[in-house]
């Protein structure tokens, strides 16, 4: 009975490459544009230790992730752009500051919308910093998906904060006080 990898036909041989086969490699999509490396040309590495040539790339290379990178911020950026999103406060501000029309409004209310464009504009205006610090802090090794979200909550929410700032400037002057009726 033979037990060379030749012999071995049965519908259990998993696709295993043999020890003289060489290894798939996993590279970057940008290294898909260089001109091919003698590595793939030449005899292919087969040992568990990386080469001093792939050593050398895998540490200019920066590591993707982490506490403090793109993609965390971008997180960020779209949970408090869902947030902005959510609350609604500041479409429906500007709805009612050009349904009234400059008309006069209590003081009381011109207090409260005041406090509320200033909620939701700053939301807007922290989804468009969280989203611009993930550009910043983005590298080779950022994902793609990290760069898509940074890019549209920084759209997004620079739209808000315009929003924000169209309602607060809509705001019409307080109407005077009424004058108090003696009770009977």
């Amino acid at each position: 009975m033979s037990t060379t990898p030749e012999d071995h036909t049965d519908p259990e041989d998993t696709g295993r490459a043999s020890e003289g086969a060489g290894q798939p490699t996993f590279e970057p999509a940008t290294a898909v544009a260089e001109a091919p490396e003698a590595g793939h040309d030449g005899p292919e590495h087969t040992g568990g230790e990386p080469s001093a040539e792939e050593g050398a790339e895998a540490a200019a290379a920066p590591a993707g992730g982490g506490a403090f990178s793109a993609e965390t911020f971008a997180l960020v950026g779209l949970a408090l752009l869902a947030v902005t999103i959510l609350s609604g406060q500041l479409v429906q501000i500007l709805t009612s500051m050009i349904l009234v029309g400059g008309q006069p409004i209590a003081a009381e209310q011109i207090a409260q919308i005041r406090v509320q464009i200033a909620a939701g504009g700053t939301l807007a205006l922290l989804t468009v910093v969280a989203s611009l610090l993930s550009l910043a802090l983005r590298a080779v090794a950022t994902r793609p998906w990290a760069r898509w979200a940074a890019m549209a909550g920084t759209i997004v929410g620079a739209l808000f904060v315009l929003v924000g700032a169209t309602a607060f400037l809509l705001i019409p002057e307080a109407a005077p006080p009424q004058p108090m009726m003696p009770p009977f």
